[in-house]
């Protein structure tokens, strides 16, 4: 199959947790920025709206909201890349994550059908890739952001081979 994985564990123990490629922090850093950007504008606009109509309530609402998206903005991708880790076992995928709603997510071998490698524009960019798990169920579809480029075709294959290893039974 593959040459021995030095991260592999010793048999019988648990995989190791693979993190995303820390470009793709950067990418929610930068799509937090500009989400909170025009957040802001929009918070600013109602607060000069509600200060010039005598609405100091509103107003001040307004500036505490506009200053929640940007420290959303410059502590939240921090913290869902640390939350985002995945294993490959002989017999499942799993992927963790979640800052507030922790989600540990296990799809077995035998329901994947296919995984496909996505890549928009700000991804290739930063040379990441998304990889998505199709499964025969649909609850159980599964996306793996933040793969480096170059080695996304060899996850994919290492899925795949873990696949075609399994009979299903």
């Amino acid at each position: 199959m593959f040459g021995a994985d030095p991260r592999a564990a010793p048999p019988g123990a648990p995989a190791p947790l693979r993190a995303l490629d820390p470009r793709v922090r950067t990418l929610w850093h930068l799509t937090a920025a500009v989400a909170a950007a025009v957040g802001v504008l929009v918070a600013t606009a109602v607060g000069l709206v509600a200060a010039s109509a005598g609405w100091t309530v509103v107003a001040v609402l307004a500036g505490g909201a506009a200053v929640l998206m940007v420290v959303a903005a410059a502590v939240g991708p921090r913290l869902a890349y640390r939350r985002w880790s995945w294993t490959l076992t002989d017999d499942h995928l799993e992927v963790r994550h979640g800052l507030i709603v922790r989600v540990r997510s296990a799809i077995p071998t035998f329901r994947v059908q296919q995984v496909d490698v996505r890549q928009g524009p700000l991804e290739r960019a930063f040379g990441v890739v998304t990889l998505q798990i199709t499964t025969a169920s649909a609850a159980s579809d599964g996306v793996l952001p933040g793969i480096a480029a170059e080695q996304a075709e060899a996850v994919r294959r290492e899925i795949l081979a873990r696949i075609a290893a399994d009979d299903g039974v």
